[in-house]
C-alpha cells in the first residue's frame, strides 16, 4: 500500500513538472524516455515530388534564390502569386528541390487548400498540428489553441535553418500563425491571391509569376510530344501556343490529349480550340484539373458584387477596359466598380495592364462570357451592353466637342450624349481617345453585329478622331460597320454620313476614284434628305479628290457649287473656309496664283477649325511651291507641321514634313530635305502609311546621288 501511495506522488510530481514546462516551452516537454511527449530532434523532409516537364524559369528561381543572399536577422518571406493554372506550386517546388540542401534541418511543405473545389481551406490548427507531428511533437502535446499550438512551433523552429512551403494560401490570415518566429528560416507562400498584408507588414518579397512566353510553351509542349512531332506541324503548334495563350495548366492538357491520341494530328486539335466557345470544352478533362475547375475555385471565392462583374466584363469584344467604362457596364458607381476590381485582380482574375486599364487572359475571358451566358438573363445581358455602348457614344461625343467644336453632330445622337462629362482641354479629349479608340472600335463592330441602335452613331462620332489621329485602316473598319448597320436597321441619315466617312477613308489611302463613288453616293442621299448643307460638304470633299486627280477645274467647279447650294447653319463657316482652300489650291494649278492664295488666306482667315487651318497652311505651301517661291513655301510648311504637332494629327505632320522636303531640295537644301523626310518617314511608318514608300523612294535617290558624287 504504501509503494502504492508513493506511485501516484511520483506520477502526480511528474504531470506538474509537465504542466510547468508547457507553460514555459510552450506545451513542448522532452523527457528522453519511452513516454516522451516530443521525439528527439527530427529532420522533416516533406517536399513533394518534382514534376517531369518542367519548364526552367530561369528568371523567376533565380528572383526567389535572391532571398537567401539576403538572409538577415528577420525570417525571410517569399510570396508566389498569380492567375490559376499558371504554374506558381509546379516553380516553387521545383525550386525548393534545388536548394533544399541550404536547410540542414528540413524542410515542410503543406497544401493549405485555399482554393479548393470540394474542401473548406485548412485552419491555420491543422496545419501546424501537421507542422508540430513532422517535428516530433507527441499528439497528446499538441496544444488546443491556435495561439498556443503557433508558440510551440515557434519554439520548436528556433535555432532551425528550416524551408517552408506554404502552398495554395488562400489569404494572409490563414499564414501568419505559421511563421517562425526567429531568422534561419525561408517561407515561401504560393497563392492566387495577392497577400498584400505580407508584403506591407511582415516585409515579404512579392513575385508574380506571369504565362509562358512562345519558346516556353512550345519547350512544354515538346517535353510530352517530342521535338519531331512539333516539327511535322508548326502551323499547328502556333496555333495551340496561341488559344492557349502561355497558361502552363492549358499546354499541359493539351499535351496530355495529344500524347494520349499519338494518330490524331495536332491540327485537329487545334481546330477544335479555335472557337473559343468551344475552347474549354477540349480544356475540360474533367474532375478538380480541368481548367473549368481550376477557374472555379477562384471565382467562388469572390464577393457578390466582385462575381457579378467578373461576369459582364466577359460580355465586351474589346482587348480590355477602363474602370470608367466597367463602371458603365456594371451600372454602378465607379467607387464601388473599383473596389470589384481591386477584388478581381487581387484574386488573378484580371490584370491591371496600367494606372486605369483592366485586361483578361484570353482562357478567363471565355471563362467569364460562358458564366455570363449561364448565370444571367439575355435582358441583363442586353441591358449592360447597351450601357457600355452608350458610355463610349456619349464619350465619343464629348471628344469631339472638346477637338473639333465646329462639326456638327446628329442631334439624335448628341441627345444620348448630354449626360457625358466634358472634357476641360484638348489634350485631355486626346489622351481620353488615344487610350479608349480600340475599344470603341470594337464596341461598334459589336453593336453593329447585334443590331444595337448605338453602332452606326458611334461609329460617325468616331469618323474624326480616327481621322485626327492618322488610323485611316480603322477610320475605314469603323465606317463600313457603321454603314453595314445603318443599311440593316433603315436609317438613312446615318448611311448618309458614314458614306462620307467612307469617302473620307479611301481619300486618306489615296484611293481617289473610290473615294469619289463614295462621295458622290453621299450627295445623292443628302440631296435627297433635304440636308443641303451636308450635300455641300460632299461636294467639296468630290473637289478634294479632283485635286488629286489632277482634275484642276472639275475641284474649283465642285468648290463653287457648294459654295451655292450650302445653306446658314452653325457649320457654315467651316464649310466656306474647306471650299476656299480646294477652290485656291485649284485656281492656282489653273494659272492664276494670286486668285488661288487669296482664296487660301481667306479660308485660314475665317476658320477656327485647327484642323482646316493645318489643311490651309499645307495649300497655301504648295502655290508657293508651284509659284517657284521656295522660301516662301518652306516658311509655310514649317508652321503647318507645327500647327499639326500642337493638334496630335500626325497623318498631317507628315505630310507637311514631306512637302517641307520637297520645297527644301527645290531650293537646293539637300540635307535639310533628307532631315524632313526621315522625320515625314518615322511618322508614316509608325502610322503604317502606304505613304512611307514614296518618302522611302525619295530618301534613296538622295544616298544613291551621294554615292555617284562619291
Amino acid at each position: 500500500m504504501e509503494s502504492s501511495t508513493e506511485g501516484t506522488r511520483n506520477t502526480a510530481s511528474s504531470a506538474e513538472n509537465i504542466v510547468q514546462a508547457q507553460n514555459v516551452l510552450g506545451d513542448i516537454y522532452i523527457q528522453g524516455s519511452a513516454d516522451s511527449v516530443v521525439s528527439p530532434r527530427m529532420v522533416p523532409r516533406q517536399l513533394p515530388a518534382a514534376v517531369r516537364n518542367f519548364i526552367n524559369r530561369t528568371v523567376e528561381q533565380d528572383a526567389l534564390t535572391t532571398l537567401l543572399n539576403g538572409r538577415d536577422s528577420t525570417v525571410l518571406v517569399s510570396t508566389v502569386d498569380g492567375i490559376a493554372g499558371v504554374g506558381k506550386s509546379t516553380l516553387v517546388v521545383q525550386w525548393a528541390h534545388r536548394i533544399r540542401e541550404q536547410f540542414p534541418d528540413g524542410e515542410l511543405y503543406v497544401n493549405l487548400r485555399g482554393f479548393d473545389p470540394v474542401t473548406e481551406p485548412m485552419a491555420p490548427t491543422e496545419a501546424l498540428a501537421g507542422f508540430l507531428a513532422a517535428l516530433g511533437v507527441a499528439p497528446e502535446a499538441v496544444a488546443a489553441a491556435e495561439e498556443t499550438r503557433a508558440a510551440q512551433f515557434r519554439t520548436l523552429a528556433h535555432g532551425r535553418r528550416m524551408l517552408l512551403v506554404l502552398d495554395n494560401a488562400r489569404d494572409a490570415e490563414q499564414v501568419l500563425p505559421l511563421l517562425p518566429g526567429s531568422p534561419g528560416c525561408l517561407v515561401v507562400v504560393t497563392s492566387r491571391q495577392r497577400l498584400d498584408e505580407l508584403v506591407a507588414h511582415h516585409g515579404a518579397q512579392r513575385l508574380t509569376l506571369v504565362t509562358l512566353t512562345h519558346d516556353e510553351g512550345r519547350r512544354l509542349l515538346a517535353g510530352f510530344l517530342g521535338d519531331e512531332r512539333l516539327a511535322n506541324s508548326p502551323d499547328a503548334v502556333a496555333a495551340l501556343l496561341e488559344h492557349c495563350a502561355g497558361l502552363p495548366l492549358a499546354l499541359t492538357l493539351v499535351a496530355a490529349q495529344a500524347a494520349l491520341e499519338p494518330d490524331v494530328a495536332l491540327e485537329e486539335l487545334a481546330s477544335d480550340l479555335s472557337d473559343e466557345r468551344e475552347r474549354l470544352d477540349v480544356l475540360d478533362l474533367g474532375g478538380r484539373t480541368g481548367i473549368r475547375a481550376v477557374f472555379s475555385w477562384s471565382y467562388r471565392a469572390l464577393s457578390p458584387q466582385a462575381a457579378r462583374l467578373f461576369r459582364l466584363l466577359g460580355l465586351p469584344d474589346s482587348p480590355d477596359i477602363s474602370a470608367e467604362a466597367a463602371a458603365a457596364l456594371a451600372g454602378a458607381d465607379q467607387r464601388q466598380t473599383r473596389r470589384a476590381l481591386a477584388e478581381l485582380c487581387r484574386a488573378h482574375l484580371l490584370t491591371r495592364r496600367t494606372a486605369d486599364r483592366y485586361v483578361f487572359h484570353d482562357l478567363l475571358r471565355a471563362y467569364a462570357r460562358e458564366r455570363v451566358h449561364r448565370d444571367d438573363t439575355e435582358e441583363e445581358r442586353s441591358a449592360a451592353l447597351q450601357r457600355l455602348f452608350g458610355h463610349y457614344l456619349r464619350m465619343t461625343y464629348a471628344a469631339n466637342r472638346r477637338l473639333a467644336p465646329l462639326r456638327v453632330l446628329p442631334e439624335i445622337a448628341d441627345a444620348k450624349a448630354r449626360l457625358a462629362r466634358e472634357f476641360t482641354t484638348y489634350e485631355e479629349a486626346l489622351a481620353w481617345w488615344d487610350a479608349e479608340h480600340t475599344s470603341v472600335l470594337a464596341a461598334i463592330r459589336q453593336s453593329v453585329t447585334l443590331g444595337m441602335s448605338e453602332g452606326p452613331w458611334l461609329a460617325h462620332a468616331a469618323a474624326y478622331p480616327f481621322k485626327l489621329r492618322g488610323s485611316i485602316d480603322e477610320l475605314k473598319v469603323s465606317s463600313n460597320e457603321g454603314l453595314r448597320g445603318a443599311l440593316g436597321s433603315g436609317n438613312r441619315v446615318a448611311q448618309a454620313r458614314l458614306l462620307g466617312d467612307l469617302a473620307t477613308a479611301h481619300y486618306f489611302h489615296r484611293e481617289f476614284n473610290t473615294a469619289n463613288k463614295f462621295a458622290q453616293s453621299a450627295v445623292e442621299l443628302f440631296a435627297e434628305l433635304g440636308e443641303h448643307n451636308r450635300e455641300a460638304a460632299m461636294h467639296i470633299q468630290v473637289g478634294e479628290s479632283f485635286l488629286e486627280l489632277e482634275r484642276y477645274a472639275d475641284a474649283a467647279d465642285s468648290a463653287r457649287h457648294a459654295l451655292r447650294i450650302r445653306g446658314i447653319s452653325d457649320d457654315q463657316v467651316a464649310l466656306d473656309g474647306v471650299a476656299e482652300a480646294v477652290l485656291g489650291l485649284a485656281e492656282a494649278h489653273l494659272g492664276d496664283f494670286t486668285a488661288g492664295l487669296a482664296h487660301l488666306r481667306q479660308a485660314l482667315e475665317i476658320s477656327s477649325d485647327q484642323f482646316l487651318r493645318g489643311f490651309a497652311l499645307l495649300r497655301i505651301g504648295s502655290v508657293h511651291l508651284l509659284a517657284g517661291q521656295t522660301d516662301e513655301a518652306v516658311r509655310s510648311y514649317q508652321l503647318a507641321v507645327e500647327h499639326c504637332r500642337t493638334i496630335g494629327y500626325e497623318l498631317g505632320e507628315a505630310d507637311s514634313f514631306t512637302k517641307l522636303g520637297e520645297a527644301l531640295h527645290a531650293g537646293g537644301d539637300v540635307s535639310g530635305a533628307r532631315q524632313a523626310w526621315q522625320s515625314a518617314l518615322v511618322l508614316l511608318d509608325r502610322l503604317g502609311h502606304t505613304d512611307g514608300d514614296v518618302v522611302r523612294h525619295r530618301l534613296n535617290e538622295l544616298d544613291a546621288a551621294d554615292s555617284d558624287e562619291a
